[in-house]
Parts: C-alpha cells; structure tokens; sequence
C-alpha cells in the first residue's frame, strides 16, 4: 500500500515527467505527495567545474556570496510552489521541504520514511551529459532502501507494465508491488523471465501465475532463454510498455551485492520509466 510519495525535484523536464507519475500513483491511493528540493553544498561550498564522483583529494573551499546563496533559496521555493500548487489542483495533499547536503544522500535517507521515491532518470544538468542515467538518480538506486520510480523527460499513461521475475526474493517484492498498482490502477502485467533452462524458467513463472491468481489479476507470460538484459531490451522494442519493473538484485550474490547487473543495465539503456524494488 502507498501512503506516502517523495518527490525530488529541480528544473528539468525529468522532474516535472516525475511529478505527473507520482500525481497519477498518488491519486488511486489518495497518498500524500512530499517535493524535495536538495540545495547541493558541492556547489556552495566547492568550485562548480570540479567532477566531484572522481574527486578525492582535500579542495578548499570557496565562500559562496550572500546574493548566490539568496538566488539558489528563491529558486527552490519557485520549483517547490509550482510542485505544492500542481499537486493541490490535483485534490491531493502536498508537503514541501528544501534541505542542504549531496543530493543522493539526501534523497535516500529522507525517501526511508516514504513508501515510494519517484524521481527522474536525469536531472537539470542533463543536457551536459551522454548517458541514459544521470549520477544522482543512480546513487540514489543504489542507496536506497525504498523503491524507486524512476521518470522519462516526457509522462505517459500508464496502462502496461513489464515486471522482470527471476524468483529472487528482490523480484518477489517487485511482483508485489506490481500486482497492487495493476490492482488500483487497472493497469494490465507482462512477466518476464529469461533463463537458459526452460524447465526452471517455467517453474518461475508458475511461481509467479500462482500469486497473480491469488490476488485475482491475469497477465501475460514470456519467456526467453537469453540474458536478461539483452532479452529485455530486445522485447521492449518490439512489444513496448509503459513502466518496467524489476528487483534492483537478482539471484548473484557476487555480481548483484550492491545493484543487480540486469536492474542496471535495463535502467541505463531502456528509455522508459522503470520501477526498481530492493
């Protein structure tokens, strides 16, 4: 059950892409939405031309002008006051709070008491980048605790989504978590496994069938005998959906220890909103 959305937000169209996902989420449940907007001390405290993922050495700090300092305020209370006024047009209850610090970090330890984290891939520096997957929203996959949506540029309706079922327990939160939003939201499943043994890989899905019939939805099942990842990509250009759904870890205790290979493969090269369950 979701009871609660944290919504990080900035300028981009990603944050705005997120917060129409978490007004379409939110509503079925009648939760309450949080805007966040993370000022980010890297710049207020250090040059901002730095790569500060490679940075290791001791920087001194720059002294951030009063009037600097004033701009970034006046910007987050702008973003947060567009948030709080298009989530009440929508009949819904909205909270919003600025915060200090590095933004992943942030994120992750505030989206512990929400239910749900929806955030976009990318951020308002996007366009500085090549990848997919911008750096905050991966640390943030990889910190968290809580699921996490993460948004395209552009929102979409969500009518199908594609849950990834390998039988792990991460999958199985996954397949939960699915079943309940198909149930609010009418919204139509595709499980997916992929596994080089078709016995194992039909025994999975009949795991999986067991407890959709249990809770009284139906859906649809492929199997494939590729690798997970390439499998996945290669369905979704053909038959696309609109959300994917996945565990962050798979079965690998080695190679899934801190984000499962698959979850983030798929989340760095498949342009749709993707669900990531710990």
């Amino acid at each position: 059950m979701i009871k609660s959305l944290l919504v990080p937000v900035d300028a981009s169209d990603y944050a705005r892409s997120a917060v129409e996902h978490a007004l379409a989420l939110a509503g079925p449940y009648d939760a309450r939405l949080t805007g966040l907007y993370v000022l980010d001390i890297r710049y207020l405290e250090m040059p901002p031309y730095l790569d500060y993922s490679y940075t290791f050495e001791a920087v001194p700090p720059t002294i951030v002008p009063l009037d600097v300092l004033e701009r970034y305020r006046e910007k987050s209370e702008r973003i947060l006051g567009d948030f709080r006024e298009t989530v009440e047009k929508a009949g819904l209850p909205a909270e919003a709070r600025t915060e200090e610090g590095v933004p992943s970090q942030v994120i992750a330890d505030i989206g512990k008491t929400h239910d749900l984290i929806v955030m976009g891939k990318r951020g308002e520096h996007a366009k500085w980048g090549r990848d997919l997957l911008g750096s905050t929203a991966e640390s943030v996959v990889r910190r968290s605790g809580t699921p996490v949506l993460l948004a395209e540029g552009a929102p979409r309706p969500l009518q199908t989504m594609m849950v990834m079922f390998d039988g792990s327990i991460p999958a199985g939160r996954a397949l939960k978590l699915a079943a309940d939003l198909a149930a609010h939201m009418s919204v139509q499943i595709r499980v997916f496994t992929a596994d080089d043994d078709a016995q194992r890989g039909e025994a999975t899905q009949r795991e999986a069938a067991a407890y959709l019939d249990t809770v009284g939805l139906e859906a649809g099942y492929v199997l494939e005998s590729e690798r997970a990842d390439r499998a996945a990509i290669d369905l979704l250009k053909d038959r696309p959906v609109d959300l994917v759904v996945a565990g962050m870890r798979g079965h690998s205790a080695l190679h899934d220890f801190i984000l499962g290979s698959t979850a983030e493969h798929v989340m760095r090269s498949v342009a749709l909103p993707v669900l990531l369950v710990p």
